[in-house]
């Protein structure tokens, strides 16, 4: 079985070959750009010292995730709060979930990890 013939970087104006994932190893950091520029900062979606303390109380008295039975590691918003207070502190939209029900759910609500439109989610809940 023969190697795979090389491809030019995707990096633009870049004439160096691309070694993983269609960028050379200068480039390699272009791969998440996207992804960097689009993800809205936590704290900018009211996730403070505030919240911090609100969640470990949340899940010490629901310790495991409703979906698995696993224990817990993270307080979801049921329904998305999109920067609204009111529905951000309503605890009856928390649920407990452990890490990997959370992130599946992410990635089925927003496609991937939280990015979205920046203009639409960057108000603060705090």
């Amino acid at each position: 079985m023969g190697n795979a013939p090389l491809k030019p970087c995707k990096h633009v104006g870049c004439r160096q070959y691309a070694s993983e994932f269609g960028y050379c190893p200068e480039h390699q950091s272009d791969r998440f750009k996207f992804f960097r520029e689009k993800r809205v900062s936590p704290s900018k979606l009211g996730y403070d010292r505030k919240w911090d303390k609100a969640r470990k109380e949340y899940l010490k008295a629901n310790p495991l995730c409703v979906m698995c039975g696993k224990p817990a590691t993270e307080v979801d918003h049921i329904i998305a709060h999109k920067g609204n207070k009111a529905l951000f502190w309503n605890v009856a939209n928390w649920q407990s979930l452990c890490h990997s029900c959370h992130s599946k759910k992410t990635i089925r609500e927003n496609g991937f990890y939280n990015v979205k439109d920046k203009e639409t989610t960057e108000t603060s809940c705090s």
